[in-house]
């Protein structure tokens, strides 16, 4: 079978924590960071000058293994064509550190009952799905038609972040080239938080506490996040917030880690950017924890 165009994939924390967002058109992540990851996290630091644009390449190609699910009619409701796509924006979104990605076996799970998967922090269908469906050593996507959450809402996509296993679970709706989705989570399956992150405490828009609150990276912007959205395109046209008396600052659009999306016509996704301590972080941490990856 050749190989088709580059992908990347999703992936989980130690322990899975799975939250849903408020997103009415495409549905957004699922991945939220474990208590028992933070340590983890804040251990690995990345330079601290927001100024600097030095980017550490490693020049890698990693496999994934693509497991597409079936519905009840023996229908995957996916075509290749979407499924390349993808792989080329999570390949063209990786490219400045050097990470690159392809599938090394396509498998189609025949179980329709995967189609719709509920997560949750009990045994659940995914531990069935990847006894039955799992290749070690490389990143294993599964393509599903919905993943719930333990209170069934439809959360998108999820994957663990590193320490966690390799698996990342997409909607299909939400494998889409135009949107970010793809990137996100493989940004979480590389150690990237959300923009808006707060178990590390709120980041001041000075950045003089970038380093150990908010997404831990000092050249993102702060994000107090909340569910106003950029309505003129992708500028911002939310509420400033106040950080504190006299401080007041708008969150970024633009950033794939971000929550942000255009939803006047044509609805867009605007994330379109890792920055450059983004792809350090995550190169670090591929070293330290996801260097088993082939």
């Amino acid at each position: 079978m050749p190989k088709l165009l580059s992908i990347t994939l999703l992936a989980l924390v130690t322990q899975l924590s799975v939250v849903g967002l408020a997103q009415s058109k495409h549905l957004g992540c699922g991945t939220k960071l474990s208590t028992t990851q933070m340590m983890g996290m804040q251990s690995i630091t990345v330079p601290s000058d927001p100024q600097c644009t030095f980017i550490n390449k490693v020049e890698r190609t990693l496999q994934i293994s693509l497991h597409i699910c079936l519905d009840a009619e023996g229908m995957a409701n996916i075509d290749m064509e979407t499924i390349n796509a993808s792989l080329e924006r999570l390949n063209q979104d990786f490219a400045p550190c050097g990470l690159q990605f392809e599938y090394c076996t396509i498998t189609y799970m025949e179980n329709h009952e995967f189609d719709g998967l509920t997560v949750s922090q009990a045994i659940n269908e995914e531990t069935h799905m990847t006894v039955l469906h799992y290749e070690p050593n490389t990143i294993n996507l599964y393509l599903v038609s919905t993943v719930m959450s333990a209170g069934s809402e439809d959360i998108g996509a999820y994957t663990y972040y590193p320490g966690g296993d390799d698996i990342v679970v997409v909607g299909k709706s939400n494998f889409d080239p135009n949107w970010a989705h793809f990137s996100h989570q493989m940004g979480h399956f590389f150690g990237l938080h959300h923009t808006d992150e707060d178990q590390f405490g709120a980041e001041h828009p000075n950045g003089n506490n970038c380093e150990t609150a908010g997404d831990l990276v000092c050249d993102t912007r702060a994000d107090p996040g909340g569910d106003s959205d950029p309505l003129d395109q992708c500028n911002y046209a939310g509420p400033s917030y106040q950080f504190s008396p006299g401080v007041w600052y708008v969150p970024p659009t633009d950033n794939i880690m971000s929550s942000y999306f255009s939803y006047q016509e044509p609805v867009h996704d605007c994330r379109c950017r890792f920055t450059p301590q983004q792809y350090n972080r995550m190169i670090s941490q591929y070293l330290a924890f996801r260097s088993h990856l082939w």
